[in-house]
């Protein structure tokens, strides 16, 4: 495999956690403030690096409201 490919399939990698890691935080975020919270910060959400959806995964369990998680 070259050092290319080797690149490719990492990113590729990333590219699928991400996308998981904004899935599940999209379905929180419905779940416990509905689908209107979700069209207001589904693109901030799928754009988002991986490290900060964490972190709002872990804000979203004692937010009040949907700003909270992404102040």
């Amino acid at each position: 495999m070259t050092t290319v490919e080797q690149a490719g399939i990492e990113k590729g990698v990333q590219l699928g956690v991400q996308q998981g890691e904004a899935h599940i935080l999209i379905r929180q975020v419905n779940k416990k403030f509905g689908a209107e919270a979700v069209a207001h910060y589904r693109t901030r959400i799928e754009s988002a690096e991986p490290e900060q959806l964490e972190a709002w995964s872990e804000r979203i369990l004692s937010a009040e409201t949907p700003e909270t998680i992404f102040h």
